[in-house]
C-alpha cells in the first residue's frame, strides 16, 4: 500500500484521539485511499516532527492539545483565522512545498450549531473558560453576529488579555444581571476533574442551550448540573466531526459526508 496518503494527528497525550477513526471514515467515503496515524509528540520535539513529516511525504496533520499555539512556528503560512488566534489545527503542504496553518474549530462548533438549529445570531453567548479552546471558537461566533458575546473564567486575569485581543469583536465580560443566557458553551476543563458548578443561576431558564466542547464520558458533570435548569445539552461531538471534514476539506479539496459516522469508542 505504498500509495496511500499519509495523514495524522499530533498531541500529548494523544491516545484519546477520535481523528483516526474519523478520518478513516472520510477516506472510504471518498474513495481516498489514506493512512491516518496518531503520532504521540513532546513539545521539545515539534518543530523536528513536524519538519520530517512533511519532508517524508506528510500531506497533512491535525494538531492537538497542547501544540495548537507552538505549531504554528513551523509554518511558511498562516491563514487570516491563525493570525488572529495564533493558533491552528490543521496544517497543510502547498504545490511549492510550503507548510500552511489553518484553524477548523471555530467553523466547526458553527456547521454543528446549524446541524442542530442552535441559533447564534441575536443571541447572548457566555463562554466559559479563557484557554485555548474557548479562543479558537471566539472569532466564528463574532462573525455570526450575537446579541451579546460574553466570557467568563475562574481566574478573572485571563479575561482582561482576551478582551484587548478580540476587542475589535465586541467580546466582553459576563455582567452578573438577570439577563438571561441563550447559548451557555462549556470551553473549560473543570468538569473533568470533578463536580461542575458556576455562579450564573439566575441567568439561566429551560430555554438556555448548554453545549459542552468535550464529548462522551468528559460531559457527565457539566450535564449533570446544566439539567437542573434546561434538557437543551448538547456535547462536543458534532463539532469534532465537523472541524475534522474541513480539515479534510482543506487536503482533498472536498467536503465528506458527515451524516454517518461511527465513534465506536466515543466514551474512551
Amino acid at each position: 500500500m505504498g500509495n496511500q496518503i499519509k495523514l495524522g494527528v499530533i498531541g500529548d497525550p494523544i491516545d484519546h484521539s477520535m481523528s483516526p477513526l474519523i478520518h478513516s471514515q472520510f477516506g472510504e467515503a471518498t474513495g481516498l485511499e489514506i493512512d491516518f496515524r496518531s503520532f504521540h509528540v513532546v513539545e521539545r520535539d515539534l518543530d523536528k516532527f513536524i519538519e520530517s513529516f512533511f519532508a517524508d511525504g506528510g500531506y497533512g496533520l491535525n494538531v492537538t492539545l497542547p501544540h495548537k499555539l507552538n505549531c504554528i512556528r513551523s509554518a511558511d503560512i498562516l491563514s487570516s483565522e491563525v493570525e488572529l488566534l495564533g493558533a491552528a489545527n490543521t496544517l497543510s503542504k502547498n504545490s511549492n512545498n510550503q507548510i500552511i496553518a489553518s484553524s477548523t474549530d471555530g467553523i466547526g462548533l458553527i456547521r454543528d450549531c446549524s446541524d442542530k438549529n442552535i441559533e447564534i445570531s441575536n443571541k447572548r453567548i457566555l463562554i466559559l473558560g479563557a484557554g485555548g479552546a474557548s479562543q479558537s471558537i471566539i472569532p466564528a461566533i463574532a462573525r455570526m453576529n450575537p446579541t451579546k458575546l460574553m466570557i467568563d473564567n475562574r481566574s478573572p486575569d485571563k479575561i482582561e488579555h482576551l478582551l484587548k485581543k478580540y476587542s475589535s469583536l465586541g467580546l466582553q465580560t459576563l455582567q452578573h444581571n438577570n439577563e438571561p443566557i441563550d447559548l451557555l458553551i462549556n470551553a473549560t476543563s473543570a468538569a473533568l476533574s470533578g463536580s461542575f458548578n458556576w455562579n450564573i443561576q439566575n441567568q439561566l431558564n429551560e430555554e438556555t442551550i448548554f453545549y459542552d466542547l468535550s464529548y462522551g464520558k468528559a460531559s457527565a458533570n457539566f450535564f449533570s448540573w446544566a439539567s437542573q435548569f434546561s434538557k437543551n445539552r448538547f456535547d462536543g461531538t458534532g463539532m469534532l466531526i465537523a472541524q475534522a471534514a474541513f480539515s479534510f476539506q482543506l487536503w482533498f479539496d472536498t467536503f465528506p459526508d458527515t451524516s454517518n459516522i461511527k465513534l465506536s469508542n466515543a466514551d474512551d
